[in-house]
Formats: structure tokens, C-alpha cells, sequence
């Protein structure tokens, strides 16, 4: 069953409950309704004792016959029963009169009502006392308890056919309401089973459900919200195959270099080639190269993807620790560095490779005997060098896997150091920018500082 047949069922299934429900009370309040005022025709009927007692006298002097008083007198729909003298024993339609009738007709008890039976039909009977009859009277009042079966017959199935109609009538509307609103869910639907047949990641379902006041509603919020994961899925999925091919491309240098050499040593003398030992170093060299790619490749994911372990730490001390390996790893390096203490929360080891990789860069553009300026202060790292600047059709590609600028592509490294330290930034909820001109560049990796900061002093360093 489809989604709006179920909506419709389950709507007529709501509406017929409800409106069997009402039914049910109306029906049983008209049936009470009904039985009381066939109640009060009885009485009505008794307390026209007095007047039919005297129209059966004068109906007996006038034909000088005998008083019929315990024939039954038929009043509009109630039959009517005279006792005068009633006796326990006495014989009536509905068995002998018993103790109670003769009590009821002396005033020792008050009128009742009661069903009997009377050749194979039920009656309801009215009993009480005739006023004014020297030694007690008794009148009896009686009606055909399925006299009012046809009306309430009638009213039942009333009721019956409104509920199935409203029942009907709501199928019918909520199949048409259902189907202009489940509208846009289907046309979801299909757009869902187009992208996985065909892979389209370009395909967007417009908003249609907009409510009154023009802002979407629960199905537009669904269908926007699809459009924005479709183009996250394409962005991540278009980033991926230019990664996959960028990493290709740079991965075949050196494997070819590395192949190249290793081709030479076996074709030639061998290690007994003078030239061998160049090419074993040439071939080291490529193989690190290839390594410190792997190992930018999985850095580069790790920051991008995966949630970092974040911990509170000295800004200041890290920096320091990474200024103090570059100058063991490049000692003609010249780095002035100006550390104020401040605390931040972040991945230490991401942060620590981040501001390497910035230091890093300006040594390597700063020119010889030119110094590298390092400062943190208030949450940020600021690394300033004296190359030759970024160009300015550079500035949007700097921070992007692989990009190297025209003069840097005959410099060592495969462009992924600058993608790490935006990556690193993005994932612990800081900034990276980069100031440049013809005197140098400045990158500032910023973070959010913590309080506190100004209590470290510089002998806590």
C-alpha cells in the first residue's frame, strides 16, 4: 500500500471512530430519551383514571348494563385497566393481582413500573392507585415494549450511514490533500532513484512546500536540506578524484626518478659504477620524498576528517619546541623568535606540525642571512619571512592541495604543507591568513585563547 493510501485509511479509520463514537452516545441518549416518554404516556394515561371510570358509569346507566370497570380501555397508544376492590388473586391480563397491587391501591405503596409478558409479547406496565374509590382502586396502564423499535431502528442505521459516509467523504479528501502534499516527498523520491542509477551528483530538488508566510515548511525544510547535502556530497566527492589525480601526478616523479636510478645501477656495473653512489643517493632522496608525501597525504585526511583530540596547552611552548627542531634540522637558519605566553584548546600534535610547516616555508623563501619572525601572542601565531612575496593571482590557491606557484615548482616539496595548516586550522576552530608584498610574507595561524594567559610568567617557560 502506498504512503498516501495509508494516510487516507488511516484518516477515514480516525473520522469513523470519532463519529461511531458520537453515534453511540446520541443513540443511547435518544433511546433513553424514548423509553421516558413512553414512561410518562403511561402515567399520563393513569391519571385519566378518574374521567374514563366515569365515562364507563354513564356508558353502563345509559345501555342499564353493568359496570365493566375490569375491561381493558384502549387510550391512544396505552391500554387501560380499571380495578375497583382490587383483591389479591384477582385475575388481569398480566396474572392475578398480588399483595403489592392491593397495597399500592390501599396508598401503603407508592405506584411502579414493571415488564411483563402477555401472549408471547413484552409489555411495559404502570401500576397506581385510583383516588377517590371507597375501599381502594387500582388503575393499570400498559404499552407494547417494541412499540418505539421501528424509531430507534430507524435512528441506528441513521447514524450508521452517517458515520460510513463520513468515514467515505474523508477517504475521498484526504486521498486528494494527501496527494498534493506528498507531492514534493515523491518527487524526492525520484530524484533519489534517478542519482543512484545514474550517479548524478548534480541533480537538486527545488523547495516546494512553503507555508503561509512564505518560510519553508516541513517538506521544503526536507528538500533543502537534501539540495545541501547533495552539493556536500559532490564537493567531497569532486575534491576526492582531484586529490586521487593530483597525488597520482606527484607521486610519478619520483617513482619515475626512483625507477630510472634503479635501472641505471642494474644496466650498468653496478655498485662498482663510479656513478653509483649518486644514484644511490638520488634514489634515497626520491624514496623520502615518496615517504614525506605518504605522510602528508594521511596528515592532510587525518585533519580534514577525523574528530581531533583537543586538550588545553601553552601556545608558546609549542612554538618554541618547533622553532627549537628546525633550528637543530637547519642550523643556518636565523629565527627570532618573540613567545608570549597564552593558552589555548587544540590538538597538540596538529597544532605543533601546523606551525612547522609555517616555519618551514619561511625559512625556505627567506634569502640567506635574512631572519624569520615568529610571535604568539593572544592565541595566534604570526610567522613573518623576507621572500619575494606571494603573487597576486597566487593569494586564492595558496592554502589548496598541491598548488605551487610558478616560482615555487623547482623548489622540493609537493604543495600539501600550506593545505595541513589550513586543515589543522579548520579542524580545531581557528583562522589561517597570510599578509604579503614585495618584502615578505606574514601567516598568522589564529586560535580562540583562554583566560588566564597573563598569569604565566617568563620563568615559566
Amino acid at each position: 500500500m502506498t504512503l498516501r493510501n495509508r494516510v487516507s485509511v488511516a484518516a477515514a479509520v480516525g473520522v469513523l471512530i470519532v463519529v461511531a463514537v458520537v453515534s453511540s452516545v446520541l443513540y443511547f441518549s435518544y433511546a433513553a430519551s424514548v423509553h421516558s416518554r413512553a414512561d410518562a404516556t403511561l402515567i399520563d394515561a393513569a391519571q385519566q383514571a378518574s374521567s374514563v371510570a366515569q365515562g364507563i358509569k354513564k356508558a353502563a346507566a345509559d345501555s342499564r348494563s353493568i359496570h365493566g370497570f375490569g375491561t381493558p380501555v384502549t387510550v391512544g397508544s396505552v391500554e387501560l385497566q380499571l380495578f375497583m376492590g382490587p383483591a389479591v388473586g384477582q385475575p388481569t391480563q398480566f396474572g392475578p393481582l398480588d399483595s403489592r397491587d392491593v397495597a399500592v391501591a390501599e396508598g401503603a405503596q407508592p405506584p411502579y413500573f414493571a415488564n411483563e409478558y402477555a401472549g408471547g409479547h413484552q409489555f411495559r406496565v404502570y401500576t397506581a392507585a385510583m383516588p377517590g374509590v371507597p375501599g381502594g382502586g387500582l388503575v393499570r396502564t400498559s404499552r407494547a415494549a417494541d412499540a418505539d423499535n421501528g424509531a430507534l431502528r430507524n435512528a441506528a442505521l441513521l447514524l450508521a450511514g452517517l458515520a460510513v459516509g463520513a468515514a467515505g467523504v474523508t477517504y475521498g479528501a484526504a486521498r486528494l490533500t494527501a496527494g498534493r502534499i506528498l507531492r514534493p516527498i515523491a518527487e524526492l523520491t525520484a530524484t533519489a532513484e534517478h542519482i543512484t542509477q545514474t550517479r548524478d551528483l548534480t541533480a537538486r530538488l527545488r523547495s516546494t512546500g512553503r507555508n503561509d508566510d512564505g518560510t519553508n515548511d516541513e517538506v521544503g525544510r526536507l528538500s533543502s536540506s537534501f539540495d545541501t547535502m547533495l552539493a556536500a556530497l559532490y564537493e567531497s566527492v569532486t575534491a576526492q578524484r582531484r586529490l586521487v589525480a593530483d597525488a597520482s601526478h606527484e607521486l610519478r616523479t619520483p617513482l619515475t626518478s626512483l625507477t630510472t636510478n634503479l635501472d641505471l645501477l642494474e644496466d650498468g656495473a653496478g655498485l662498482a659504477d663510479p656513478q653509483a653512489p649518486a644514484l644511490v643517493r638520488a634514489a634515497r632522496e626520491q624514496a623520502g620524498e615518496l615517504g614525506q608525501l605518504i605522510t602528508d597525504l594521511l596528515d592532510l585526511a587525518r585533519y580534514h576528517e577525523s574528530a581531533p583530540h583537543r586538550e588545553t596547552v601553552r601556545l608558546d611552548l609549542l612554538t618554541d619546541q618547533a622553532v627549537h627542531r628546525l633550528r637543530q634540522r637547519v642550523p643556518h637558519a636565523v629565527i627570532d623568535a618573540e613567545l608570549r605566553p597564552c593558552l589555548v584548546h587544540v590538538d597538540p600534535a596538529a597544532v605543533d606540525h601546523a606551525v612547522s610547516n609555517l616555519v618551514d616555508n619561511a625559512v625556505k623563501w627567506s634569502p640567506p642571512d635574512t631572519a624569520v619572525r615568529v610571535v604568539v601572542e593572544y592565541g595566534q601565531v604570526s610567522v613573518s619571512d623576507h621572500g619575494p612575496g606571494i603573487a597576486h593571482e597566487d593569494l586564492p590557491y595558496v592554502f589548496e592541495r598541491f598548488y605551487r606557484a610558478p616560482d615555487a615548482r623547482g623548489m622540493p616539496g609537493a604543495g600539501l604543507g600550506l593545505a595541513i595548516v589550513s586543515g589543522v586550522a579548520q579542524a580545531n576552530e581557528g583562522t589561517v591568513e597570510v599578509r604579503t608584498g614585495p618584502a615578505g610574507s606574514t601567516f598568522t595561524l589564529a586560535f580562540p585563547a583562554l583566560p588566564n594567559a597573563g598569569e604565566f610568567s617568563a620563568d615559566q617557560e
